[in-house]
């Protein structure tokens, strides 16, 4: 029991991402945490962390220690929160990346709803379309929408958001308003991320629409915007432009053809370091999202 303290120290570290991030959680100097963390190292006759400028990563030894400790201290936290009424207290940084319309609607509903219930945790959340950096990211949750690239492991599927064909009154005044995707040929499409090939269908139905575009942009805000300037007809997510259907900016164009679904995904980021905090965020979202296993997100 000596060092139970600087055990405790070594796991924060770990679950926090750094030294930095644990000192400013347990309101400790980052020199202290890591001089107590080295002494414990010295103690053990074996280094636990591998330490560089950018973050800290576990050694072998490391990963065993942490593997044997985290559980009870896990325990312990959750005990001394039970006993105090602390689940409603849980503070620090939750780190979060996710494609940038999906971040601004859907995501940003739900960080706003638990940090109402939990006023004392912080959110950082990295906004970007760039499937690299998206995965590569330091991240504690990682939120994706479409197929992933890849067999990723603790991906948990939300739901589906639900897409349709939309645009402006005086754009369908000018063109037409189309009966059948083959005449769509005809208009104005904008492409946006990920949609640069539209599938649509109608009962047995099923069309592919070849790659051509008047206008192609990387951000569903920009496909919006130039939407509602009269440039086109876009591809966008239900939820996104219903703001824009209720006060008729834009109207739906050939609604009983469905345009195709895209999954939507939680990826936890090493889980088995993940502070209670996160674990306690993740579960918030499943629930947030169950209502939407069965139907599309759509307004």
């Amino acid at each position: 029991m000596k060092h139970i303290e600087e055990f405790y120290l070594f796991v924060k570290v770990v679950q926090e991402g750094g030294f930095s991030h644990a000192a400013a959680v347990l309101g400790i100097p980052t020199a202290t945490i890591s001089r107590r963390i080295t002494q414990l190292e010295e103690h053990l006759g074996s280094p636990l962390l591998h330490r560089s400028t950018r973050k800290v990563s576990l050694t072998d030894e490391g990963l065993r220690y942490y593997e044997r400790l985290a559980p009870p201290l896990a325990d312990m936290e959750l005990a001394t929160g039970d006993m105090q009424g602390a689940k409603a207290d849980l503070s620090g940084l939750i780190r979060l990346a996710a494609p940038i319309t999906l971040s601004n609607t859907l995501l940003m509903d739900m960080v706003a709803d638990f940090g109402l219930l939990h006023p004392q945790i912080q959110f950082d959340v990295s906004q970007t379309n760039d499937h690299q950096h998206l995965f590569d990211n330091d991240r504690d949750l990682v939120f994706f929408n479409g197929e992933l690239p890849q067999r990723t492991p603790n991906a948990t599927c939300l739901g589906h958001i639900e897409y349709g064909l939309f645009a402006s009154e005086l754009y369908l005044e000018k063109r037409g308003i189309p009966q059948h995707p083959a005449q769509l040929a005809q208009h104005d499409l904008i492409y946006c991320w990920p949609h640069q090939q539209w599938q649509l269908n109608c009962d047995d139905e099923q069309i592919l629409l070849p790659h051509h575009a008047r206008l192609v942009v990387s951000q569903t805000h920009a496909a919006v915007r130039a939407a509602k300037r009269h440039l086109g007809i876009i591809n966008a997510p239900r939820h996104y432009v219903h703001p824009f259907l209720q006060d008729g900016q834009l109207h739906p164009v050939l609604p009983q053809w469905q345009s195709a679904c895209r999954p939507f995904y939680m990826l936890r980021c090493q889980p088995q370091f993940a502070p209670l905090r996160v674990k306690v965020f993740a579960e918030f979202v499943e629930q947030y999202a169950a209502h939407y296993r069965q139907q599309p997100w759509g307004e």
